[in-house]
């Protein structure tokens, strides 16, 4: 196995790991088995725990899947949400929320986690604004969909269907993201 997909396979290990476990519960020896190699490998290529959850930080891949879609944006990062609760996939916006809260140094976690995702937010709703704030707005909503869902059980497919839900939610960080004019 060349270094590139040893390296490959232990961030694709890991991003699945630690979107279904969180950081804590997630040990260097479980993404060694996941991606088929050693510990001393993991660590070798990655440097430490915390260099391994930067380089498999799924959250921009999140953003990514909503930018092809032909619906409006806001409904698009919606269904993508709704899909994998349904295909009971990682989530990585309320995985995040986990990572900030078990981080060693939370307040670098948080204000790292707020950059990346409201910078990329920004960039595919085309917020230019100096605070950003339509794009923190997009981000609340989305990570309270995904907090509510995974983490609480709201919204379950009993109460409402997905395509409902995704109509109504998707109708509101749509609304945001069209602003008071759109």
């Amino acid at each position: 196995m060349s270094g590139t997909t040893t390296r490959d396979a232990v961030i694709e290990a890991a991003r699945e790991l630690f979107a279904r476990r969180g950081y804590t519960a997630t040990t260097i020896k479980d993404v060694a088995v996941r991606a088929g190699c050693s510990p001393a490998m993991v660590m070798k290529l990655m440097g430490s725990k915390a260099g391994l959850l930067a380089a498999a930080d799924p959250s921009e891949q999140t953003l990514d899947e909503a930018a092809g879609s032909r619906e409006p944006l806001g409904y698009g990062l919606v269904r993508r949400l709704v899909e994998r609760r349904d295909n009971d996939a990682p989530e990585p916006f309320a995985t995040a929320l986990m990572l900030i809260h078990e981080s060693a140094d939370r307040e670098a976690a948080r204000a790292d986690y707020e950059r990346r995702y409201v910078a990329a937010i920004a960039e595919r709703i085309g917020d230019t604004s100096a605070d950003k704030l339509k794009s923190h707005l997009v981000l609340a909503a989305l990570l309270g969909l995904a907090g509510g869902t995974r983490t609480m059980g709201l919204l379950r497919s009993d109460l409402m269907d997905s395509e409902e839900l995704i109509e109504r939610y998707g109708a509101l960080v749509q609304a945001i993201v069209d602003g008071p004019d759109g």
